[in-house]
């Protein structure tokens, strides 16, 4: 019944036939009208501009927060984060006070991919992140950049593998702007390599294809997503933009390999007679400052730093977990490999006198109480009350702009125990153009606020969908939700929705309404592998 109030009005059976045979997603990674908009209008996106042009397209609402970890599981389960499970690229375990990465295995509810492999079909999807460990399908994945190493992204699909490393050298799951270049040479020789991973992804998809009899095929384009991060100002769509002779022509040489790889997945969707769905996990846009989010909680008094003479433990600890990891990626086996991080090596205080601190964060403050020092429950609800009215009166001093868009406590939130899921007590989530972090120089940590000349852009709340599907509105607006995509394609494809997935079904996209279907959630089977290729550690590569 839920469902159906939902889309009011709607009939929850309807005689109509399936609106597709296959789907097609284009995954822009941090794709945002900004910089597409433009590339419209300068001729630099041909095969973009005519797909948004018989499409309906709109805006598409991120995760909270608006990571790629979070985000991308959202659209893959059509669920939230309290449902689907992931929060953040990382967790605490709290038996041994270790910092973890998130994984395929921690997500609590069945994938896109699994829901059609349950239901007989075949699907395909590169490099998408939260895919490793790869789950056991019908058809390929290949992971994306949380996989250790190229070899265990394609753990699913060995044969491929073979195929790929000797057709088509240039295919990597890597993120080619790890830093913003610093000569046009450095530059040059990045965008070369960008453009090499743009082809060979398009290339990669054109022979899964000719594998696989898949209903749904996903092709992940992150390094849209580095490339802004590093280089924004090039791509001189606002305020921000710069002309430097060499350096827009190479970053622009960038966007139209992309758009050229898209115009070639576009092509095979017309012979295969498939929808394309073009998505982004969040939007872009310049980066004002980055967010000291342990040195608010210093300022207030709720976290000590350490004294002078007693840095050498800190220092000593975290010295220590990097010769650990060392050694292991010296091991057989071990190259690629993310081992368990302490907490006391991310986070330098005095554990004696900090009530709250955030080992990790990207785009959100995660807060944890210090149980040690907090220990009785009303404490630590005065304790997350103050860290909430912080955050939340947290201004820019030269513009009074709020830093945080949200501020909430976890466990009233979302109804779970923090603790016991290796969350925080407290998120705070970056308003459009901040980046809070949990990590921050030594050198730098009084400073509350600081540009970074390496970070230009940062990522927006809101991305885009552009939908072209037979009986499709084209010009129709949509205002979307990440999580509303997976509904939406199941239901294009004549498919049940479980009744476990909490997005909408988009049909203000199409003339007509769409034929709904409910059902159970899949069961699906656990995959033998899936502890093997665990232990084969993480290499994510945040962006």
């Amino acid at each position: 019944m839920e469902r159906e109030r939902q889309n009011p009005g709607l009939p929850r059976q309807l005689s109509m036939p399936a609106s597709a045979s296959r789907v097609l997603f284009l995954g822009l990674d941090g794709g945002t009208m900004s910089v597409l908009a433009p590339g419209f209008e300068r001729g630099l996106l041909p095969n973009l501009a005519s797909l948004w042009r018989r499409s309906a397209t709109g805006t598409l609402r991120s995760s909270e927060p608006m990571v790629t970890p979070v985000a991308w599981t959202s659209f893959a389960t059509g669920c939230t984060p309290p449902t689907h499970g992931i929060h953040e690229f990382y967790y605490v375990d709290a038996a041994d006070r270790t910092i973890r990465s998130n994984h395929a295995g921690r997500v609590r509810v069945p994938t896109l991919w699994q829901i059609m492999s349950a239901a007989g079909r075949e699907v395909v999807s590169l490099n998408l992140p939260m895919t490793y460990p790869p789950p056991q399908v019908r058809g390929v994945v290949v992971a994306g950049s949380d996989a250790p190493g190229l070899t265990w992204a394609f753990a699913q699909c060995p044969d491929f593998a073979e195929e790929i490393f000797e057709q088509v050298p240039d295919y990597t799951h890597k993120i080619v702007w790890k830093k913003r270049p610093r000569t046009l040479e450095d530059l040059q020789s990045q965008a070369e390599k960008n453009r090499a991973t743009f082809y060979a992804q398009a290339e990669a998809a054109e022979r899964a294809d000719a594998r696989t009899d898949w209903s749904a095929m996903m092709v992940h384009f992150h390094n849209l997503d580095s490339l802004q991060h590093r280089l924004w100002p090039y791509l001189d769509v606002d305020e921000t933009g710069v002309r430097e002779k060499g350096w827009n022509e190479e970053v622009e040489s960038c966007l139209k390999a992309l758009d050229d790889s898209a115009g070639r997945l576009m092509e095979l969707a017309s012979k295969r007679d498939a929808a394309v769905v073009a998505v982004s996990d969040h939007g872009f846009g310049p980066c004002r400052a980055l967010v000291n989010v342990n040195g608010l909680m210093r300022q207030a008094g709720l976290q000590r730093g350490l004294l002078y003479g007693t840095r050498f433990k800190y220092r000593a600890q975290r010295l220590g977990d990097r010769f650990h990891r060392w050694m292991t990626r010296r091991a057989p086996g071990g190259a690629g490999r993310r081992l368990p991080r302490s907490i006391e090596g991310q986070v330098g205080c005095d554990w004696k006198r900090t009530a709250v601190y955030a080992p990790f964060g990207q785009l959100s403050g995660c807060l944890f109480v210090n149980r040690t020092v907090v220990p009785h429950a009303a404490a630590a609800e005065r304790v997350r009350g103050e860290v909430i009215e912080i955050c939340r009166e947290a201004r820019d001093p030269e513009t009074g702009a709020a830093l945080f868009r949200d501020v909430f406590d976890v466990a009233e939130r979302y109804g779970l125990d923090p603790t016991a899921e290796g969350l925080p007590d407290v998120l705070a989530l970056s308003a459009d153009g901040y980046q809070a972090q949990a990590k921050w120089g030594v050198t730098l940590r009084n400073e509350l606020l600081r540009p970074d000349p390496n970070l230009p852009a940062t990522h927006y709340m809101d991305g885009i969908i552009a939908i072209d599907a037979p009986d499709i509105k084209p010009g129709a607006h949509l205002h979307a939700n990440l999580h509303d995509v997976a509904p939406t394609a199941l239901t294009m494809l004549g498919m049940r929705v479980p009744e476990s997935m909490e997005g909408r079904v988009l049909h203000e996209a199409f003339e007509n309404p769409l034929h709904v279907r409910y059902g159970a959630r899949p069961v699906i089977e656990p995959d033998p592998r899936f502890e093997a290729l665990l232990a084969a550690g993480f290499g994510a590569e945040c962006d």
